[in-house]
């Protein structure tokens, strides 16, 4: 019905008088009798009562047209309603074109997810690594490797290579192992290659060991090469062998100390390939072990260890220092490496003990030479100063005090030994002895006193030309002092303090600086006796000999006047010597020499003698300078001789004639 009443509406708008009119006869007229009506119901129902009124009524404003335009008002509805139908219009073409879009987005995950499926990619190769998370040391266990292809396609020359750190060993050879490889050849799509492995693992315990796998692999189609790489992780639960130091947690400075290793076997097979090494603490000094170290002082071969085994190492020395010092002592066992047998390549095990020092009752400190150096070293046949100072370190008296000093080494020249501060020196078991008889300072000692009493010695010269010199020669010192407390809670208690020093001794190196003429590797030229104005050839040959310890970067070197020149003609042409012009320098790197060893170069020289000369025997090198190292006592070594000159003394066909120069 409103519709009908808005088309009539629209055919009357022209006219606003005749839109009024239409207006108050359908739409006002028709609405009045519906109320009308309404009211009329509401007055005769049973239940009728009278409006409750309100006691307050709030002012409203409401803003009144200034006209009754009623065509506008319908007018306004009418677009209203246009407007209402263009909105639905637009939802309706908005809901078609997000249902498009759904569609299409549908279809690009359909086909991706379709095409997903066929694209070739490494990460379709998977490598898996089955292995345990942990294994005891020295036990057997297997890794399986599995790799499978994921892709459509298949894959062509995959090769697996797996890198072991050190520490791993073959199962059934039990050797070294450091890198395995295997041809898988080609892995047709879905399958499944795997390869098995035992392996041995040593080391530390509770240490991870991280082993890389890669696989080499092609697709078909294409010639490049790709990897897949992964890490496996393996921890040693365990160690095959247990190691432990036993020692003091507390040392008197310069008193004995020992120290007990003990070895057991943890593993079911035997261990091969053992060494052992002992890393001491600064000052200490070794006086013996049992049994005695295979390499220097500290290394011990152990070779194998049985299951089960069980071994004791006992070390014993001296330990000095200051006092509340920690010193610490560290013990290692591994299998031997394989580019040095004398180093541990893989450790097995670690342990470590720390001992504080404390203050001796009685002191006593060595100086040699006047250096308290515990690390001490003199030159063979030059006396040897020793001191040996003592302190009462108690708040009592000691009395009746005895100082001995007992030397021993196969180089002491026993007829040198020389006591000082009314010292004896016992040889049947050459031993210096003080005591109260000889030192009245010995009888008794206050607290907080202390003394010095010594003795020289000199070890006996090692000869170059000795068939068969000592190697590495030493003198040994061994010092005990004794007394006796006089009073305080601990009267008469005997007081004991030790101290040991070690002297090395160092080698003796020799040159020789010698001239020729008639012999040797060169033929020399020239006029002898030489003339003035003319050239003449001479052969310089430089000879070292050495006594006891090995000796390295050994150097010689001389100067060559100016009117000696260079022919550089050289013999053996194997030995690095040189020749630098800007100094007129001759330098030999002979480097090094072992104890009983010698080494000889020759060079060739031409001598041109002038007028101011005539008569005279000129030198035809400076004097020549031998330097080097001694490898025992890590002191320098040296030796200088005089100037070559013409008169070829070592020559066996030179005649004293030929030396000056003539016209």
């Amino acid at each position: 019905m409103i519709l009908e009443y808005i088309e009539r509406g629209k055919e009357e708008r022209l006219n606003s008088t005749s839109f009024d009119t239409w207006y108050n006869k359908h739409i006002m007229a028709d609405d009045a009798k519906n109320k009308i009506e309404e009211l009329e119901k509401e007055l005769y129902a049973k239940d009728f009562s009278t409006p409750k009124q309100e006691e307050v009524f709030r002012p409203k404003d409401i803003a009144v047209p200034s006209s009754w335009d009623k065509g506008g008002d319908a007018l306004q509805f009418l677009e209203e309603q246009s407007r209402v139908g263009g909105h639905h219009r637009a939802m309706k073409k908005l809901f078609y074109i997000s249902l498009g879009f759904f569609v299409v987005a549908a279809s690009v995950a359909g086909f991706v997810w379709w095409r997903g499926g066929n694209t070739i990619s490494g990460d379709n190769i998977v490598v898996d690594v089955v292995a345990p998370v942990a294994t005891p040391g020295g036990e057997p266990f297997e890794t399986k490797f599995a790799i499978m292809n994921n892709n459509k396609v298949a894959v062509e020359s995959a090769k697996l290579f797996v890198e072991y750190p050190s520490g791993f060993y073959t199962a059934v050879e039990k050797k070294a192992i450091s890198r395995f490889s295997r041809d898988l050849g080609a892995i047709v799509p879905g399958k499944t290659v795997t390869e098995n492995i035992s392996t041995i693992l040593y080391g530390e315990e509770n240490t991870q060991k991280d082993v890389n796998v890669v696989l080499e692999y092609r697709m078909v189609g294409s010639s490049a090469t790709l990897k897949k790489e992964v890490v496996s992780s393996i921890r040693i639960a365990s160690s095959p062998l247990q190691i432990k130091l036993a020692m003091d947690k507390e040392a008197t400075i310069g008193q004995e100390i020992t120290m007990t290793i003990s070895l057991e076997s943890n593993s079911a097979r035997p261990v091969d390939d053992l060494i052992l090494s002992a890393v001491y603490p600064s000052g200490f000094i070794l006086r013996n072990a049992d049994p005695k170290p295979s390499y220097g002082t500290n290394m011990w071969d152990m070779g194998t260890l049985a299951p089960q085994e069980k071994r004791t190492i006992t070390i014993r020395g001296l330990i000095e220092g200051q006092e509340g010092e920690s010193k610490v002592t560290k013990i290692s066992i591994g299998t031997k490496s394989p580019d040095n047998e004398r180093i541990i390549g893989v450790v097995y095990g670690n342990t470590t003990e720390t001992t504080v020092l404390t203050k001796p009752s009685l002191g006593l400190q060595f100086s040699i030479d006047n250096n308290t150096d515990p690390d001490p070293s003199v030159l063979q046949g030059r006396i040897v100063h020793v001191e040996l100072s003592w302190r009462n370190n108690t708040s009592v008296q000691i009395t009746d005090t005895v100082v001995e000093v007992k030397l021993t080494g196969e180089v002491l020249n026993r007829y040198s030994v020389n006591p000082t501060g009314g010292g004896f020196y016992r040889s049947v078991d050459n031993t210096v002895v003080w005591d109260r008889t000889v030192n009245n300072t010995l009888a008794v000692i206050d607290p907080g006193a202390q003394g010095v009493v010594g003795f020289t010695f000199s070890p006996i010269p090692l000869s170059v030309e000795a068939r068969n010199p000592a190697r590495n020669p030493q003198i040994i010192l061994e010092a005990v002092v004794r007394g006796r407390t006089s009073s305080g809670t601990n009267a008469n208690q005997d007081v004991v303090t030790r101290a040991l020093r070690t002297i090395k001794v160092g080698t003796d190196v020799r040159l020789a600086a010698r001239g020729f003429y008639h012999v040797g590797p060169f033929k020399n030229t020239g006029p002898i006796p030489p003339q003035a104005e003319k050239e003449t050839t001479y052969t310089i040959v430089w000879t070292i000999q050495n006594a006891s310890n090995n000796v390295s970067n050994v150097v010689v070197k001389t100067t060559l006047p100016i009117y000696v020149k260079w022919t550089n003609n050289i013999s053996p042409q194997g030995e690095d010597i040189s020749y630098k012009a800007s100094g007129s320098e001759v330098l030999w790197n002979a480097g090094s020499i072992p104890s009983g060893g010698s080494r000889e170069v020759s060079f060739q020289i031409s001598l041109t003698p002038s007028l101011s000369q005539l008569d005279r025997i000129p030198q035809i090198t400076g004097d020549s300078f031998l330097n080097g190292t001694d490898n025992f006592t890590k002191r320098e070594v040296s030796d200088r001789r005089g100037p070559v000159t013409t008169n070829l003394l070592s020559d066996p066909q030179f005649e004293q004639r030929q030396a000056a120069v003539v016209k």
